[in-house]
């Protein structure tokens, strides 16, 4: 067999039999596709001119089934893509209370022009859309940042992240964004940083939120990392609210306080910065033999700052 295949290759015999099977072939499936078919094409509803100030707000994308007649060839270009139909709001709709409302036999023109004269449209079901609406709505709310940021041993911000833009506009119908008080970012995630921070982050909504929009649909968020170390100062105690007839004796006199602070802004750093102030009408108030210092930063450069000690004794003479 091998030996007689080889002799009809050379011999060209084969070659004239795949060329009669080919045209064979060919002109079958030409005769098929000549043939006059009647299919089932769904279509999914997309909206043109629909008013700026509406909203559709139905919870899924609406259908229809469309049962065409026509030649098999064209119906070869509806089984390579999803077929849309764009519904002319404006003019290929009518309004009934808050609804517009399209009905097939009467706005039929319109899905044959799209698509095309050669297609017999049989039925289209169903054959009548409801669609709900809503009047947009504007509100203002602050966005909020989901983050986890881990710096490297050492360093820190100064200040927080600043978020640009901090709040953005929602707009939908006022009974949805009437339980919108905040819109999150996407999570911001950041291990051992060292370097300065700059992302664009993306806005989201919770699903059942879809038909909403946003005016912003990204912010920013920038931070200025820098080396930190830690500085100590003896702060004196002051007593205020005393009586002038009132006098006190009081221990300890100076609280030591550790302060956070870049390396860059470690020298600009005073004790002045720093106030540490007990209120005798509180202790009075209290009842107790000791006062609850309070401890006062006046310095932009220090990042955080804590007392050694949170008891101030005292005697009235």
């Amino acid at each position: 067999m091998q030996t007689k295949l080889v002799r009809s290759i050379k011999s060209k015999k084969l070659n004239v039999f795949g060329l009669f099977f080919l045209l064979a072939f060919l002109i079958l499936v030409l005769t098929k596709l000549s043939e006059t078919y009647v299919e089932t094409i769904p279509f999914t509803i997309a909206y043109k001119n629909l008013p700026n100030k509406n909203i559709i707000t139905l919870d899924s994308t609406p259908k229809v089934n469309v049962t065409v007649s026509t030649h098999g060839f064209n119906l070869l270009s509806y089984y390579f893509k999803d077929q849309i139909y764009q519904l002319d709001v404006e003019n290929n709709a009518s309004i009934y209370k808050s609804s517009y409302v399209w009905i097939a036999e009467k706005e039929s023109y319109a899905l044959k022009e799209q698509l095309g004269n050669s297609v017999k449209i049989v039925s289209v079901k169903p054959d009548t859309l409801i669609l709900p609406f809503g009047t947009l709505s504007v509100k203002k709310v602050p966005v909020v940042l989901k983050s986890k940021i881990n710096f490297a041993s050492g360093y820190d911000s100064l200040n927080a992240l600043e978020i640009k833009p901090d709040s953005v506009s929602v707009i939908g119908t006022e009974e949805e964004i009437r339980t919108i008080n905040f819109v999150e970012t996407k999570p911001l995630i950041l291990e051992n940083v060292k370097l300065d921070i700059n992302a664009n982050l993306g806005l989201e909504f919770p699903g059942f939120y879809r038909r909403l929009k946003l005016s912003e649909n990204t912010v920013n968020i920038k931070a200025t990392v820098e080396k930190f170390t830690e500085g100590t100062f003896d702060i004196p105690v002051t007593i205020i609210n005393l009586p002038i007839d009132i006098e006190i004796n009081y221990f300890p006199k100076h609280i030591m306080v550790s302060y956070y602070v870049s390396l860059n802004n470690y020298r600009a750093v005073k004790p002045s910065g720093f106030i540490i102030q007990c209120d005798y009408s509180e202790g009075l108030t209290s009842g107790k033999a000791y006062f609850r210092p309070e401890l006062i930063v006046n310095s932009l450069e220090v990042k955080s700052a804590r007392m050694k000690q949170n008891k101030v004794e005292y005697i009235i003479k």
